[in-house]
């Protein structure tokens, strides 16, 4: 079933894609400086270890998830390890420093329904660098302990977002 769904999404990503490749011509942007563009886009899953104006300090880990057979099988790790079906490896604790804009998005889960989340609705969305920081301080010292998934357009944070993780 999985790969039935999975070539139909493919078909129609080639389908779609082509209609894309025509809207973009309309608007005189070209695939290279699309790609260009989407190159630049990367996601990383990090610790957040402080946020010191417009800066975000992370520590980016390696999010493996038990479907991930290439690296689980490189970090010689097994299913034991994961008993929620993922791993964090974190290498070394060398940090990264990346720049939260008035754009930056936040999206995270309000375990305390302190910032608006009710029911099983608990996910906040905000780009409010302010309420991000206040919710960050809801964990010991400041720091979550699990990470957080980021998307960065070069060394800019477009998203920051919280998974459920345990």
């Amino acid at each position: 079933m999985k790969k039935q769904i999975a070539a139909i999404l493919c078909i129609s990503g080639l389908i779609l894609g082509g209609c894309g490749n025509a809207a973009l011509a309309e608007q005189g942007t070209s695939m290279e400086q699309t790609e260009s563009v989407q190159a630049e886009s990367t996601n990383i899953c990090a610790y957040v270890r402080a946020i010191q104006g417009d800066t975000i300090v992370v520590d980016p880990v390696q999010y493996i998830s038990s479907e991930d057979g290439d690296k689980v099988l490189t970090y010689k790790h097994i299913d034991d390890d994961m008993p929620d079906g993922y791993y964090l490896y974190n290498e070394d604790e060398k940090t990264s420093k990346y720049t939260l804009t008035d754009q930056t998005e936040y999206s995270f889960l309000d375990w305390g329904r302190e910032f608006g989340g009710i029911d099983e609705d608990i996910r906040v969305v905000t780009k409010d660098k302010s309420i991000f920081q206040k919710y960050m301080q809801t964990y010991t010292d400041g720091k979550p302990g699990m990470p957080f998934f980021f998307e960065l357009d070069g060394n800019k944070v477009v998203r920051i977002l919280e998974k459920p993780m345990a």
